[in-house]
């Protein structure tokens, strides 16, 4: 199992080989649209290099997730990349977030991005290997 490690000023993006898929996690004391924009770039550049197909993210940022527009004005910032082609389950930890990170999932699928937003990583896990989109 092969891992790696990524940082920014504020968050840490720690990768992990797990067979079937690629686990990315991050962490930090705050959360932005700018920094969830760097984490993903770092995200899509990894899934690149080892031509990942499958994907988790698990959001351990501490902060407020961001608006409906901003999770709009990140799915478009992220088209034209690898991640367009790899299914991807995101785990959200906090239960008081998941209605807002959903906002997300939905942008990313109008443009054209196969995600999903899970409260259990488990879950995340399963519709990865097996789930329907």
């Amino acid at each position: 199992m092969s891992s790696s490690t990524t940082a920014g000023p504020s968050w840490r993006l720690h990768f992990e080989d797990r067979g079937d898929y690629l686990y990315a996690e991050v962490r930090g004391p705050e959360d932005s649209l700018e920094i969830t924009t760097a984490y993903w770039r770092q995200i899509d550049a990894e899934c690149a290099r080892r031509r990942s197909k499958r994907l988790l993210v698990c959001d351990y940022l501490l902060g407020e997730p961001a608006t409906p527009a901003e999770f709009a004005r990140l799915a478009r910032n992220l088209r034209g990349g690898v991640l367009a082609d790899v299914r991807i389950a995101f785990h959200e930890p906090v239960a008081e977030h998941l209605r807002f990170v959903e906002h997300g999932e939905l942008a990313m699928r109008e443009e054209g991005f196969t995600l999903r937003v899970f409260g259990s990583e488990r879950e995340a896990v399963l519709w990865l290997r097996y789930g329907q989109t």
